[in-house]
């Protein structure tokens, strides 16, 4: 079986093709913008902004295994879980170009992947949030067609408070949308594809390539109504927030940091919810308005690097059997949590800092009570007081299924008895809310 290595800048270890020969001419075009060779000498390093430390990487890792299976090929990769049978060379790219993305941020704990995409138009650089065929791909192509520079289109990283891209092209969905500007600059740079994608062919004067850094200067969340006229609205505090936490891939234990780093970002940068359904329509109007977007307030000092503690294999306890006991129990917030406040809503993170959860309205509020502590029946009290139209009945229900969910998600019961109250640095938190998402 015939075997080569091929090594890529910022990644340690290599990506081993068994008998993939006819692959490197499609690998070598697609990723012709992060650089790599089949030797590690002479690749670039993740290299640090002006007046900071740069970050360092060894040449030894975890290796990335490709080879021919049937048709198609298998990937072996230390972060899935089992192999992946792709079954064509676009398939195969992608997959490879998220493992590589992974593999680098591994080996440089300040830089944290966002599932996200980022131009920079008329002088701003603009950082792309939004679900699932929301057109974050199809848009930053667009303004591309149009002399924007792409910076990335599903996958970027943020290293020390900067935008940093990984030279993989935007994969767009076929058919394409309506849009002779797009369907024309498809046309002129085509890039490898099958039946369900189309790449763009990666091209130095259109799209960053490894390494390039950008500081951003706006979040456009974007919201595709099917015909809506193209809006741009200002975003809600806690929408912000809850849409770019949801964009982090959180490393183990690295909650807190990647929470602490949201917060900043938001409060430093102007954040727009892009409402659209036409392609070409959304693409004027943010030619037209982000010269006019506020200037982006200076980033903090702390803001970076973002340091990730070690993981703690074997601590994660599975949640405890049982409930949250009797409704006198007191329980009360638990000091080693970090929590942020975006308008009406809070966000916290969890004991091993590998969640985010966030409260609103009432559970915001007894979140403050539980500075104190505060039995189920206490809140049920003020709740009922603070709220004479709720009937007692559903205010309990709900008390009682909240203080449960949360038990559930690894909180520990509180010791209990005469001296409750005056243990206050042994007791744990509930976190009561009408409203709790996780981010993964």
């Amino acid at each position: 079986m015939a075997c080569q290595d091929i090594f890529f800048a910022g990644v340690p270890g290599a990506v081993r093709l068994h008998d993939c020969e006819g692959l490197l001419p499609a690998l070598d075009d697609f990723f012709r913008l992060w650089p790599h060779a089949s030797q590690p000498e002479g690749l670039p390093a993740i290299s640090a902004p002006p007046g900071t430390l740069p970050s360092s990487s060894s040449r030894t890792g975890p290796r990335l295994d490709v080879a021919q299976q049937g048709r198609g090929y298998r990937l072996r990769s230390p972060w899935l879980p089992a192999p992946r049978h792709e079954p064509s060379q676009a398939c195969l790219l992608c997959s490879l170009a998220i493992e590589l993305v992974t593999a680098c941020c591994h080996a440089c704990p300040g830089l944290i992947s966002l599932h996200a995409a980022a131009v920079r138009l008329h002088g701003r650089t603009l950082l792309f949030c939004g679900d699932n065929r929301a057109g974050k791909s199809t848009l930053v192509a667009r303004l591309m067609a149009d002399t924007a520079r792409g910076l990335g289109d599903d996958m970027l990283g943020l290293h020390q408070g900067w935008i940093f891209s990984f030279g993989v092209p935007p994969r767009l969905r076929l058919p394409l949308p309506s849009s002779p500007a797009l369907k024309r600059f498809m046309a002129e740079r085509p890039g490898i594809r099958d039946r369900h994608y189309g790449y763009l062919g990666a091209s130095p004067d259109s799209l960053a390539p490894w390494g390039e850094r950008n500081r951003p200067d706006a979040v456009i969340l974007l919201e595709r109504t099917p015909g809506s006229c193209a809006a741009l609205l200002t975003a809600p505090a806690a929408t912000g927030m809850d849409n770019v936490l949801a964009r982090f891939l959180i490393p183990d234990g690295g909650a807190p940091e990647v929470l602490r780093l949201g917060t900043q970002l938001l409060d430093a940068l102007p954040c727009r919810i892009l409402r659209y359904d036409d392609l070409d329509e959304a693409a004027a109007l943010l030619a037209q308005q982000a010269p006019l977007l506020p200037p982006a307030a200076p980033l903090p000092a702390n803001l970076s690097p973002v340091t990730v503690p070690p993981a703690r294999h074997g601590r994660h306890a599975s949640p405890p059997s049982g409930g949250t006991g009797d409704s006198r129990t007191l329980w009360r917030q638990r000091a080693d949590l970090s929590f942020r406040q975006a308008g009406q809503s809070l966000f916290l993170t969890d004991s091993h800092g590998n969640r985010i959860f966030r409260l609103d309205g009432t559970g915001a509020v007894v979140w403050q009570l539980l500075s104190e502590p505060l039995s189920r029946d206490e809140a049920l009290s003020l709740l009922v007081e603070t709220f004479p139209g709720v009937p007692k009945a559903r205010i309990r229900h709900e008390l009682k299924q909240l203080f449960q969910a949360l038990f559930e998600a690894r909180l520990k019961k509180p010791p209990t008895g005469p001296k409750a109250r005056e243990t206050d640095c042994q007791r744990h938190i509930v976190i009561y809310c009408f409203y709790l998402f996780f981010y993964f």
